[in-house]
């Protein structure tokens, strides 16, 4: 049985650092790419397998061009990723984007508050933005993120809740 709507939200706007998780860990896993140790591991400590589920279930995602952009920087920052494995990498990011039927918008910096380009930078300004165009719960693993959503009455959720949500839909 699956949790109620309620507490299921569906097509919620996904952050920068859920969706490279989730990237990351797909690609080692079902790409075989090489990730660097460290993050291998942390990546590895999270309830992605759950994840995966709940983007599932909760299709169409959503997401902001700064976002995709935060990604690709990442993935070369901290995945160090190059060349063919950049390659690979964005293939499988496609084909999982896809088949998340994610929806990609574009989010002006005139639109974005201010006070959250300047505390927050513009990923996480666009995806604040956008769950309030939209009307959307976020996805997030930043806290402070988080809590500016709080503030604004935008619904979060994080690896905590999603295990939850997973737990629920098991009994």
């Amino acid at each position: 049985m699956l949790p109620t709507p309620s507490l299921f939200p569906k097509s919620p706007v996904v952050d920068t650092n859920i969706l490279f998780d989730f990237l990351v860990w797909r690609f080692s896993t079902d790409a075989g790419g090489q990730i660097p140790p460290p993050l291998l591991t942390l990546v590895r400590s999270r309830p992605l397998k759950e994840l995966d589920w709940y983007l599932d279930a909760a299709r169409p995602i959503q997401t902001s061009s700064q976002v995709v952009a935060e990604i690709h920087w990442l993935a070369r920052s901290r995945a160090r990723l190059r060349d063919r494995s950049l390659h690979s990498f964005w293939t499988l990011a496609r084909q999982e984007f896809e088949r998340l039927e994610l929806a990609e918008y574009l989010v002006t910096m005139v639109e974005m508050d201010l006070e959250d380009l300047v505390k927050y930078g513009p990923a996480d300004a666009s995806v604040l933005r956008l769950a309030i165009r939209r009307d959307a719960a976020v996805l997030t693993s930043d806290g402070p993120l988080g809590e500016r959503c709080v503030e604004q009455e935008i619904r979060v959720l994080n690896y905590d809740r999603v295990l939850e949500l997973w737990k629920q839909s098991i009994i």
